[in-house]
């Protein structure tokens, strides 16, 4: 087959989003099918591609050029990530994966925590340019026959794309992501605690918890730093590692004010981006992503198979693979007390040991090849709905 796939950035470093789909390029090339990698954005000149894969560099088409360039590909099968894929509005991709979300999910403006910042969130949502980007993501999922098939994270995810589009049921797929496990494995992660410590001064007793993101507000950091510094957990030999670098300044600013505000100086290290993240997870004992919205979400997948409990939110993907009281725990990041009780639970050297053990157990079941068979499974399902390549 010849598989198209949407890319941000090629060959990225790091993980996430379009790391995996890089990976899954690279896969289905190796299996012996066409991979065309497609992008919109300015990428470096010295990618290093797989053999039967080719990189096509659309930066500063107009429309139409981009048009006649998909066209010309004549494509079995093509991938997109349907939200903010503005460039590519009207191409009847007949394989959308839903990364992010949708533009249309409410649950990610519960993450604003002041009336104001929530009501003015609001505004923006409605604004025209807002509302053309969902009108154009609805044409993705609404605007084509047949109807794409949709690959879902989650079945939170699941359940947003369904309550957003009309999309027939059996056509959006749950497949949750992988993580790769020859990287990301507990012998790894022990491997390198003891320098991962060093590197960022955490003494060796202390019970040291692990926020790996980069949107500090989405992802619950406001909330977990006002609960560790509540009289009872600021009584503990805690230190929090905040592996990310923010969404910009202003999140850094407040992160700092916050830790001088709840009495939290010396008991939390800004890491900034940490690549690769392995050496944040070997530095911990366990991880917390508070998330208010995440449809999948890698690192706490990346955390379980290195063998460590994760404490999650029923708004995270990556909940579904927890068994509450087994590998981790799930919170409401709502209730500061339900999260002071999970980070309690956690402070017992046992519990980690057994929570740890099912976690990476659980982990170790999520490898890239299992599921880029699935996703390869819905590709030819996609490719046989359809009479011809797919053209604009």
């Amino acid at each position: 087959m010849r598989v198209g796939i949407d890319i941000r950035k090629a060959d990225p470093p790091g993980p996430g989003q379009q790391r995996y789909l890089w990976r899954l390029g690279e896969w289905l090339a190796t299996t012996g099918h066409e991979t065309h990698f497609v992008t919109v954005r300015t990428q470096p000149s010295d990618v290093s591609l797989p053999e039967a894969a080719r990189l096509h560099r659309y930066h500063g088409f107009s429309r139409r050029r981009l048009r006649d360039a998909v066209n010309a590909l004549s494509l079995d099968a093509l991938l997109l990530n349907p939200e903010r894929s503005r460039r590519y509005r009207g191409v009847p991709a007949n394989v959308l994966r839903a990364g992010y979300g949708t533009e249309h999910y409410s649950q990610k403006l519960r993450s604003f925590r002041s009336p104001v910042e929530r009501t003015l969130r609001g505004i923006w949502r409605s604004m025209p340019w807002t509302v053309a980007e969902a009108r154009w993501e609805r044409a993705f999922y609404e605007g084509t026959t047949p109807p794409p098939h949709v690959i879902a994270q989650s079945r939170y995810m699941r359940r947003q794309i369904l309550d957003s589009y009309a999309v027939p049921e059996e056509r959006v797929h749950v497949i949750h992501n992988p993580v790769d496990t020859d990287e990301f494995r507990p012998e790894a992660r022990l491997d390198l605690r003891e320098d991962a410590r060093k590197r960022w001064s955490i003494d060796e007793g202390a019970f040291c918890l692990l926020f790996l993101g980069h949107n500090f507000r989405l992802k619950g950091l406001w909330q977990l730093l006002a609960v560790l510094g509540s009289d009872d957990l600021r009584s503990r030999d805690i230190h929090l590692l905040v592996a990310g670098s923010g969404t910009g300044a202003g999140q850094l600013r407040k992160a700092r004010r916050l830790i001088q505000r709840h009495g939290l100086e010396g008991r939390v290290t800004l890491a900034g981006a940490v690549r690769s993240s392995l050496e944040a997870l070997a530095a911990s004992d366990a991880l917390i992503h508070l998330s208010w919205h995440d449809s999948f979400g890698f690192a706490p997948l990346e955390g379980m198979a290195c063998g460590l409990p994760v404490i999650l939110t029923p708004y995270a993907g990556a909940a579904e693979l927890v068994e509450t009281g087994t590998s981790g725990l799930v919170v409401d990041p709502d209730d500061e007390d339900d999260i002071a009780e999970a980070i309690r639970s956690l402070l017992d050297p046992e519990v980690r040991v057994r929570m740890g053990g099912a976690a990476a157990a659980e982990g170790a079941r999520h490898d890239e090849p299992s599921n880029f068979l699935r996703v390869l499974g819905v590709i030819e399902h996609a490719v046989r709905d359809r009479d011809g390549p797919v053209l604009w």
